[in-house]
């Protein structure tokens, strides 16, 4: 079991920023400069925070109501927000099981708290970078059948990790222990050079200056890596903004945008 650390309100956590930039109450000041301070220096990146729940939300309508998954793993969670994994689960299938997995101090204060009263929502501490520490997690062998298919997702997780770390050999891990049928939902920082690149380099540069640890936007090659043994589903791996779109976009998207790949892929 992780230990729980007690909440630093000093320095900005990735967390809590998230949570803000979604319209969240959970944060603190040194969080709201951050990303006050990232979006001034590159107008369009609290865009990227929305553009990923709205991915989550859309890769999970799919993956309950058209791949008939009724059990989820949800690793680096974050802080509750509007539309979380297991709100739009459950409203389809009420009986779906959905684990939520983080080792941030306020995720897990705050996710307890959320959850107490939902037996088919849970959160389990631990440290995804760790998947023998994940898997082998008393809650998450507990709540979910690891004899039918999962969904396990690792949205805007790994970016936030460093190139130190075996990400492909992390990612095999998880992969080889889901049971076949699963799904992996992805999304990953990707540098696509240009003006989308020097914006995202303006970000890195931000969130280096407010102490936190810098986002790795990372080449298509080394975000394809972290997939392995996977059919991506269709259209394959995309800007996030181009995955099962809602409907048409109606203007331009921010360059930003660009800056963020996804995919869904299957196990066999």
């Amino acid at each position: 079991m992780v230990a729980e650390l007690p909440v630093d309100t000093s320095t900005p956590s990735v967390a809590r920023m998230y949570n803000y930039a979604l319209g969240g109450k959970d944060n603190f000041e040194v969080d709201r400069q951050a990303v006050g301070a990232a979006e001034s220096l590159a107008p369009g990146a609290v865009a990227l925070a929305v553009e990923n729940r709205a991915l989550l939300i859309r890769m999970t309508r799919f993956l309950v109501t058209n791949a008939g998954v009724d059990q989820f793993l949800d690793l680096g969670s974050g802080l509750p927000t509007a539309e979380n994994t297991h709100q739009v689960v459950q409203r389809t299938d009420p009986r779906a099981r959905v684990v939520y997995s983080d080792n941030d101090p306020s995720v897990a204060a705050h996710g307890r708290a959320l959850l107490d009263d939902d037996e088919r929502t849970t959160f389990a501490v631990a440290d995804l970078t760790d998947p023998d520490q994940v898997l082998g997690n008393e809650t998450v062998r507990r709540h979910l059948d690891w004899r039918r298919p999962i969904a396990l997702y690792q949205l805007a997780t790994l970016h936030h990790q460093p190139d130190s770390l075996d990400l492909p050999g992390l990612m095999r891990t998880y992969v080889d222990a889901l049971p076949a049928g699963s799904f992996v939902a992805f999304s990953h920082f990707h540098d696509p050079g240009g003006v989308p690149g020097q914006q995202v380099e303006r970000i890195r540069q931000s969130m280096l200056d407010h102490g936190t640890d810098a986002d790795h936007f990372r080449s298509r090659a080394e975000i394809e890596r972290m997939l392995p043994g996977l059919d991506l589903v269709e259209p394959g791996l995309v800007p996030a903004m181009d995955w099962w779109p809602d409907g048409p976009r109606l203007a331009d998207p921010q360059p930003v945008q660009h800056c963020i790949l996804a995919a869904v892929g299957r196990k066999r």
